[in-house]
């Protein structure tokens, strides 16, 4: 069935690839259900995402490494919203104990419900190009914040047609860094499964739990409890840009210049997005952020003696 779907797909786009003017931005609804598969190729890891969106119903969920962990962003919960993670923690005296977090929104930031596909707004229609046997159109956006410029790219199906619901197919995010003179990050999320529709009792967070406050530091609250934001979002600052200062503050850093600066900043996002995404797998271990957090792979291969230096930035 998806192999006629995706030669329906080339049929249909193909006919329609010459005139690329008056192309309407992708509207992917109110409501759906989709899965996908993040990448993050600094870190090798590749982590499985599902989630369902009710924009009307102001609740979304997203499931990450299979259902292992569960964010349930509930917008009508309490005064301002709230939101629920259920996770597995591993800590000296327990493994994998699955506990409930809760972080309650704000009159000043309220709980929305949290879209698994980026924002369009500002995005404009750059090319078709032929993705994985898919031929999509390509939605580009441009956005800068000092020396850093980042790109961000989604491949979008549309399979009846010009003017039809579309269809996610591939995102990506490349960032270049002036100062540096190179690119110096990346990260993909593969999308399938897309549906316009959802099941109404899917937003329900499991009953019978006491949900607890997020562990300290407060700083890390709001990435931990809702982690798929960073990524979806087209700002070249993100919640993980922001925890460097306090990194900085924690461990006295002191940098040369600017550029050493923008260097240990990035090693510390690809930290960073590490860290948390392993501590979302379900592992019988857990890890966090140390004084090497700043560290390329290469100075840390030379401090354990290792032999072998992953692939580098």
């Amino acid at each position: 069935m998806w192999l006629l779907l995706a030669g329906f797909v080339l049929l249909v786009c193909a006919a329609d690839a010459t005139p690329i003017g008056g192309r309407t931005v992708p509207d992917f609804g109110k409501m759906y259900h989709v899965k996908g598969e993040l990448s993050l190729p600094y870190s090798d890891l590749k982590e499985p995402i599902e989630a369902w969106y009710d924009l009307d119903g102001n609740r979304s969920r997203i499931d990450y490494y299979n259902g292992t962990v569960q964010t349930f962003l509930i917008g009508n919960d309490l005064e301002y919203g709230a939101i629920y993670k259920i996770t597995p923690v591993t800590t000296t005296t327990e493994i994998q104990a699955i506990k409930c977090f809760q972080l309650k929104g704000t009159q000043e930031d309220p709980i929305r419900p949290q879209a698994a596909l980026p924002d369009l707004q500002g995005f404009e229609f750059e090319k078709m190009e032929n993705h994985t046997g898919i031929l999509c159109e390509v939605w580009k956006k441009d956005t800068q914040v000092g020396h850093k410029k980042n790109t961000y790219r989604l491949w979008v199906a549309r399979p009846e047609g010009i003017d039809s619901l579309a269809t996610p197919h591939h995102f990506e995010m490349m960032s270049f860094n002036t100062l540096l003179e190179s690119q110096n990050d990346k990260y993909t999320i593969d999308y399938s499964d897309f549906s316009p529709q959802t099941e109404p009792d899917i937003f329900t967070p499991p009953g019978g739990m006491t949900c607890g406050e997020f562990p300290d530091p407060v700083e890390e609250h709001q990435i931990l409890a809702n982690p798929i934001q960073d990524y979806v979002n087209t700002s070249p600052v993100s919640h993980a840009h922001r925890l460097f200062g306090p990194f900085k503050e924690k461990f006295h850093r002191l940098y040369k210049n600017e550029k050493e600066h923008e260097e240990r900043e990035n090693y510390f996002i690809h930290t960073q997005r590490f860290v948390h995404s392993k501590n979302r797998a379900g592992l019988t271990y857990s890890v966090g952020i140390n004084n090497f957090a700043d560290w390329s792979k290469a100075e840390l291969a030379r401090m354990t003696g290792s032999l072998r230096i992953p692939k580098q930035e």
